[in-house]
Formats: C-alpha cells, sequence, structure tokens
C-alpha cells in the first residue's frame, strides 16, 4: 500500500491540495480531507487498456489512425467535452488548428455568462486567498452557490489559519443556500433573503439603489421581512473593510444568469466608489478554468474557438455545420452529445464507447498521470500528482500520436493539406 501526501483533487475547480490518498492495488482511496467529489472521482477504477473501432477491439495504434483519417477527411471537425489538463488543452488546440476544427468546452454556455459580463462592463475580481484571508463581508448570490465545490466554505470562509480576518465574518445569501452550506455558515451572522428565482435580479437591484441612498424602488410593493434584510445587508455592506460577492454561474437562473451577474458587476463597479469591494465566481470544473486560459493566452479568444477559416474566431460554433467530433472527457463519465456524426472519445470511462466509432482509453488527471490545472480565480495553475502505473496515457499524449500521423500522411504527399483537399490524400 503506496500512501501520497500534499495531493491535488482535479474534481473541481477548487483544486484542493491538502489531500491524502493510498494505492492498493491499482485501486484508490483518499484518507484525508476527502470531499463527496473526490471520494467519487479517486474511486475511479484503471482505465481499460483496450481501444476500439465501433465496438470492435483494436489497438492503440489502429484506433490512432482511424482519428487521423476522420478527421483529415472532415470539414467541419468539432473538438469538444475538452475535460483533460493544461497539457492536453495545448495538444487539442494544436490539433484543431491543424484539421481547422472548432473547440467547445463541456461547461461552454455557463461561461459565457461571466464572458458577456466581463465584456460589456468590465470586472473586479478577488482571488480565493483574498476571500480567505481578509473578506469580512461575503454575500453569496444564487442558489446553493458552493453545492459544486463542497469544501469553499470550510477552507475559504472557516479556515482556522487567516492573515487578517477573523472568526467574526458576516455573511448574507440572495438566495437559497444548501443544507451543507447553512452548516457551515452556523458559527457567523447570517442574512437569507430567498424567495423565486426571478427574485434574485430583483434584489440586487433593491439592495443596489437602497446603497446609494435612494429609497427603495416601489417600496409598497417589498414585503416588510424582506425590507428589513435588505437594509440589514446594506448596513453589513457599507461597514465592510474588504467585501466580496460570490457566485457561480451554475446557481443563478440559466435565463437571468446575464442579467445577474451584470447587477453584481454593476453593484461592484459602485461600491468600489467608496470602499473595497470584489467578485469570485465558482465555476470553470472539468478542465474549464484551464481551457479558458489556455485559450485565450494561445488564439486571443476564451471560448467556443473556431479554425475553420484557417485562424482563430471566436465568432461562435454551430454544431449543426459539424460533420465528426472529437469528446474529450477525463474527469467526469459524460457521455458525447447525440450530433449524429462520426465521433471519437477519448476517456478513461467507457461512456459512449460501444456507440462511438473510435473509442481511445486515457488516464485520469491526477491519478493515472501528472499534469496541471488552473484553479476557478485564474491566477494559479496547481500540479497533479500520479497515483498509481496504470499504463494508460494522457490525453495529451494520444492526440499528439494523431498529430503525427496526420503530419506523416502530408509529408509523404509533400503537401499540406487545407480543407478543400481533404479526403484526397491517397489514404
Amino acid at each position: 500500500m503506496a500512501s501520497t501526501a500534499n495531493v491535488t483533487c482535479p474534481f473541481c475547480s477548487l483544486l484542493c491540495d491538502d489531500l491524502a490518498a493510498l494505492e492498493q492495488k491499482q485501486q484508490i482511496s483518499v484518507s484525508a480531507n476527502a470531499c463527496r467529489l473526490a471520494r467519487q472521482g479517486f474511486s475511479a477504477p484503471r482505465p481499460s487498456s483496450e481501444a476500439s473501432l465501433k465496438g470492435v477491439p483494436a489497438t492503440t495504434g489502429q484506433a490512432v489512425r482511424a482519428t487521423a483519417k476522420l478527421l483529415q477527411k472532415s470539414r467541419k471537425p468539432l473538438v469538444a467535452g475538452l475535460g483533460t489538463d493544461v497539457d492536453g488543452i495545448r495538444a487539442a488546440l494544436q490539433l484543431a488548428e491543424m484539421t481547422d476544427a472548432a473547440l467547445l468546452h463541456s461547461q461552454e454556455s455557463q461561461s459565457l455568462h461571466n464572458l458577456n459580463a466581463l465584456q460589456a462592463r468590465g470586472g473586479i475580481a478577488a482571488t480565493l486567498a483574498e476571500v480567505k484571508n481578509r473578506a469580512d463581508v461575503i454575500i453569496f448570490i444564487g442558489n446553493n452557490v458552493c453545492g459544486d465545490y463542497p469544501r469553499f466554505i470550510e477552507r475559504f470562509i472557516n479556515a482556522p489559519y487567516a492573515l487578517f480576518a477573523g472568526q467574526n465574518r458576516k455573511l448574507a445569501y440572495l438566495g437559497r443556500p444548501g443544507r451543507t452550506e447553512l452548516a457551515g455558515c452556523e458559527d457567523h451572522e447570517l442574512v437569507v433573503i430567498s424567495g423565486r428565482n426571478d427574485e434574485i435580479a430583483d434584489n440586487l437591484a433593491l439592495l443596489r439603489t437602497r446603497l446609494a441612498d435612494r429609497q427603495l424602488l416601489d417600496f409598497s410593493t417589498v414585503p416588510a421581512a424582506k425590507a428589513r434584510k435588505l437594509e440589514q445587508v446594506a448596513g453589513m455592506i457599507r461597514d465592510a473593510q474588504y467585501g466580496v460577492l460570490v457566485w457561480s454561474p451554475a446557481a443563478v437562473p440559466q435565463d437571468q444568469a446575464d442579467l445577474v451577474i451584470s447587477s453584481a458587476q454593476d453593484l461592484l463597479r459602485d461600491l468600489n466608489a467608496r470602499q473595497r469591494f470584489a467578485g469570485l465566481s465558482l465555476g470553470g470544473s472539468n478542465g474549464g478554468a484551464s481551457w479558458q486560459s489556455v485559450a485565450t493566452w494561445q488564439t486571443g479568444f476564451p471560448a467556443a474557438v473556431d479554425f475553420n477559416r484557417g485562424c482563430p474566431s471566436g465568432d461562435g460554433i454551430h454544431t449543426a455545420d459539424v460533420d465528426s467530433l472529437l469528446w474529450i472527457s477525463g474527469f467526469t463519465e459524460a457521455a458525447p452529445p447525440a450530433l449524429d456524426v462520426p465521433t471519437v472519445i477519448l476517456s478513461p470511462y467507457r461512456a459512449g464507447a460501444n456507440d462511438a466509432d473510435v473509442y481511445i482509453p486515457t488516464g485520469v488527471p491526477g491519478i493515472d498521470h501528472t499534469g496541471n490545472l488552473l484553479r476557478t480565480d485564474g491566477v494559479i495553475s496547481l500540479p497533479l500528482k500520479k497515483l498509481r502505473d496504470s499504463g494508460a496515457q494522457s490525453a495529451a499524449g494520444i492526440i499528439r500520436e494523431i498529430i503525427s500521423v496526420i503530419e506523416g500522411r502530408r509529408w509523404r504527399h509533400g503537401i499540406r493539406l487545407d480543407s478543400r483537399m481533404r479526403g484526397n490524400d491517397g489514404e
């Protein structure tokens, strides 16, 4: 039995790096500081060693060559999911540029809400370290904001050691907190203003108006209990030395997500005219934070990058035009979307494998191979350790093999194939 300390958990974008893991007969268990996501993620069985072509067993080499041929013949390939580490994302971008493919992360629709608000209004952001060490007032916006980040309150609100902020933080919730969140906040002053989903944006607007020292809009329509709570939260905010608004795009009503997040940024802009207040968005799991950063520094676009014109574009992707799909899912057992096109799956899990044209097993980053991921606040990358010798290759390694096959075919024919020439390479 092998024990490893200071393990980074890749199964949410907090990237908690204080876990202890045990390996016995290729099975991993977490012996310290595990949340439900860590227990589930690290218990993943050893990846299969067998690739397949339309459900028929094949060697990895055969599957790689079949994938290369499929992508070369495609006119509008899509590389999606992108649940992998930094190295895998870089390799996927290189493959997409070579094959004029588009790239779409599995959580793209959620991250776009933040990007839309950022492009329209700008933003004032806090890091996790600032929340832990400085924030004395924290306002959660949404329903069960920390539900997909189980250790957020433990590590950043109830942290036993903080440089400046003590244990007397003041908390407020504009939305419905989960039971675990309520239990974690019981040692702090907490004000909850819950209600219907469509009231979250309204409550932000009312709070912003009150903080601007203007009478509440249409005060007569606001229930007395809510008015008192809004006044209490406004007082918290006015007295804050270092305040933070915390939200998650997945925790707000999706039909109002742009409005809610834009309203939060508007409130931050107002508050910073007289005091220090910042925002923290929880998101970017499944490699999403790494995807946004890597895509931005390599293409200039943070989401939905398309190389189909021969250069990167961020004008959006229409899946109806896609004629092949490369699905990468290294952290979750998520099947590819049903697009009715030839599909290749790179994953440690077999979800959708029997129906795929090509399935190639890969390792789980942070279990079967080393790597790096960016944290939800986007300011730091953390190393992932290898915990077992499963023999599984990384997604980056498989993608580079695919690239080598494509490059070899082009070199043999003495040409660089463009989109008009694909499918005529003699294969």
